[in-house]
């Protein structure tokens, strides 16, 4: 008789506090070393990272006297946690990695589901339903600042970032898509609190003035327009980009007695 081996889920969630679960159930992670060394093996995904690396992210303030011992008990105890499913903490002729499917970490799948719904948001691939679909789901799987666990360093903040800047983009984009979509009411409430958030982001500002025009009040996407405007003057003199700019120029020819015009 042939028996087949099923192998465990092993999923995870960095996108927020770190999360570990095998076949839906929580891995208790206890120890700040042990979520350290699970965020840095999840952060090298499916490459093996090197005890130096890994020794370094665990202990960012200075590594012990024994620091190869002390990896050691760490893998040990993650081994343990993960159960029967600790065979998928491997050590390697390159370091440790730990196999979990890139569809199976939120961060992996977050920045493919971001990434296809601005794909659809270029002007050859005009989809507004399909990319607020991608978007919002991407959204959705968002819980709070990436890998949280572990101190800044030079690959520690450039994929923190990397995930960051995707994020902010996919809340704009997702309004974008709202408004290409015909929902502009909506979209001016989410616009207004991104504004809020994030005042020096030009494309919010650009969203939110084509929102209120949308709902047929140019007077408040003329009133946003200058308040931007007077914001970076204020704060970094500086003036709006080209794209607003036109903008600009559009609402004061539409002002002065011009025909109406709509934006898409």
């Amino acid at each position: 008789m042939t028996v087949v081996s099923v192998e465990q889920q092993v999923s995870s969630r960095v996108l927020g506090p770190l999360e570990l679960e095998v076949d839906g159930t929580p891995v208790q992670l206890k120890g700040v070393q042990v979520r350290r060394l699970v965020a840095g093996l999840l952060l090298a995904g499916d490459c093996p990272m090197a005890d130096e690396e890994l020794t370094a992210l665990v202990w960012p303030a200075g590594r012990p006297a024994n620091a190869q011992k002390g990896l050691r008990a760490l893998v040990w105890r993650l081994r343990t946690a993960l159960g029967t499913a600790g065979e998928r903490l491997e050590r390697t002729p390159s370091g440790y990695r730990l196999r979990v499917p890139a569809n199976d970490t939120d961060h992996h799948r977050f920045a493919a589901l971001a990434s296809d719904g601005l794909s659809k948001q270029t002007p050859s691939n005009q989809d507004p339903a399909g990319a607020m679909q991608h978007l919002e789901t991407a959204l959705g799987l968002w819980r709070g600042e990436p890998w949280q666990d572990l101190a800044d360093s030079a690959v520690v903040v450039g994929a923190r970032a990397r995930l960051l800047e995707l994020h902010e983009l996919a809340l704009e984009e997702v309004e974008a898509a709202r408004l290409a979509a015909g929902n502009p009411q909506v979209a001016v409430r989410s616009l207004t609190h991104l504004v809020a958030d994030s005042p020096y982001r030009e494309r919010r500002w650009e969203l939110l003035a084509r929102a209120w025009l949308e709902v047929g009040q140019p007077e408040r996407a003329r009133a946003e327009l200058r308040r931007y405007r007077v914001l970076l003057a204020d704060q970094l003199g500086l003036d709006p980009g080209p794209t607003l700019a036109a903008l600009e120029r559009r609402l004061a020819v539409q002002q002065s007695g011009q025909p109406a015009w709509r934006w898409r």
